[in-house]
């Protein structure tokens, strides 16, 4: 076991498949047969012409076929466990057979150049596509990851899962990232011009609070104005052009899309908004406030009713046969495929990050797959390498045997023919 891999599984043995034992006596009842021949032909043969052809016949193919066992059985294992050079073949040199292997992976199959020039053609964004457009392919893949997610929130202890929540939401770099954050969110409101619609409501409800407090601001006035005045009643006056006057500004704002006050609201917005991403004053004031707010016993409390909650609420969800959750998936997946399939400049995008994605495996994990290679195959028990090997090439090689048996026998059959023809000829 090489001490730079893990402990792997051996190989399992199993044994030989019928094909093989069948090849393997078939060649070895060859052999035999013409050993027998050979004996044969020499203890019983005759001074007739012909028996020099078959013994001919029967000496080179016995000849060939025992050189084509050993050559066979020389790429396994030592030929009855004699110590004769360059045998045992692949047990002798399974760490380099395991290098060579795993480099010829590496440079072939994984070279960044290789691997740019194959997949430069692919349209992987259009085969997503089309796979994720099948609804029974999307259903299946949908149920095999909502299915997950029970099995996920098993393993979650839930105190580990609060502690982490409390432990994020209370680290200085969580509240240092909220003044930009806002500031980011009300830019955009801003740049929309969603804000107006706050700012109507603020409308509507500074209409509302005046409306309602009319006779306070009178009282509040008279109470400021001179015995004298309040004879001639210009309080009186004075807080009815007041109260008329706001109620005309509100008037006009809500009903002017172009009001100044608009305006004037909107360059605020974007100056607070600004102050809030760039202004380090600014971020350490809603830093602070943000720790002490996150900090508070309260809120640890709501984050972890809020993870029971989400919890429960997943487990339950899930449990029914029109799962809101499986539902999503399913659509999101389905939209997904359509998406890729109809929107050219998408799928053309995706491809362009696939592709540079996987040269860029290729390019960091070539080598990592090359030792992985081999390293697992120098791991492994030789013999049970040999016996793997031998049962999958195995019955080629006793075709092998057989050939050379026959072949050998036709040379020798030919070798004898010149034999005796060319003396004639002289």
């Amino acid at each position: 076991m090489s001490s730079t891999t893990p402990d792997l599984p051996l190989l399992e043995r199993v044994a030989d498949p019928p094909s093989l034992v069948q090849m393997r006596r078939a060649a070895t009842g060859l052999l035999v047969a013409m050993t027998a021949l050979y004996i044969g032909v020499h203890v019983f043969g005759g001074v007739h012409q012909g028996w020099g052809y078959v013994q001919a016949f029967a000496e080179a193919a016995m000849v060939g076929g025992l050189a084509d066992w050993f050559a066979v059985t020389a790429i396994f294992r030592r030929p009855f466990g004699l110590p004769i050079p360059h045998t045992a073949v692949i047990p002798k040199n399974q760490g380099r057979i395991a290098d060579a292997l795993g480099a010829f992976i590496a440079e072939n199959f994984l070279a960044p150049a290789l691997v740019a020039e194959r997949v430069a053609k692919q349209d992987m964004a259009m085969a997503l596509g089309r796979w994720l457009s099948d609804r029974d392919q999307v259903q299946r893949v949908a149920d095999g990851l909502v299915g997950a997610i029970p099995a996920i929130l098993d393993t979650l202890d839930d105190e580990t899962v609060a502690e982490f929540l409390r432990k994020q939401a209370s680290s200085p770099m969580a509240a240092q990232q909220v003044a930009p954050a806002i500031g980011n969110m009300l830019e955009a409101l801003a740049a929309q011009g969603k804000h107006q619609v706050l700012l109507d409501a603020a409308l509507a409800e500074g209409w509302k609070w005046l409306e309602e407090n009319q006779e306070t601001i009178r009282a509040r006035v008279r109470d400021r104005t001179g015995w004298l005045w309040r004879m001639l009643s210009v309080d009186a006056q004075a807080s009815g052009a007041m109260i008329g006057a706001m109620e005309d500004l509100i008037v006009e704002t809500a009903r002017d899309p172009h009001h100044p006050l608009r305006k004037r609201v909107t360059d605020i917005l974007a100056r607070f908004a600004g102050e809030l991403k760039n202004d380090p004053v600014m971020h350490a004031r809603i830093a602070t406030m943000t720790s002490e707010v996150l900090s508070h016993p309260a809120v640890s409390e709501a984050l972890d009713a809020a993870w029971a909650h989400l919890k429960e609420a997943l487990r339950k969800d899930l449990a029914k046969a029109d799962s809101q959750i499986r539902a999503w998936a399913v659509e999101g997946l389905r939209r997904l495929g359509e998406g890729l399939t109809e929107d050219v400049v998408v799928r053309d995008a995706l491809n362009d990050r696939l592709r540079a994605l996987v040269v860029e495996l290729a390019a960091r994990h070539g080598q990592d797959v090359s030792r992985l290679v081999s390293d697992t195959i120098r791991a492994w028990d030789a013999d049970t390498v040999v016996q793997k090997l031998e049962q999958n090439v195995g019955r080629d090689l006793q075709f092998i045997r057989l050939n050379g048996t026959v072949i050998g026998g036709l040379v020798g059959l030919v070798l004898h023919a010149g034999g005796v023809f060319f003396p004639m000829l002289g």
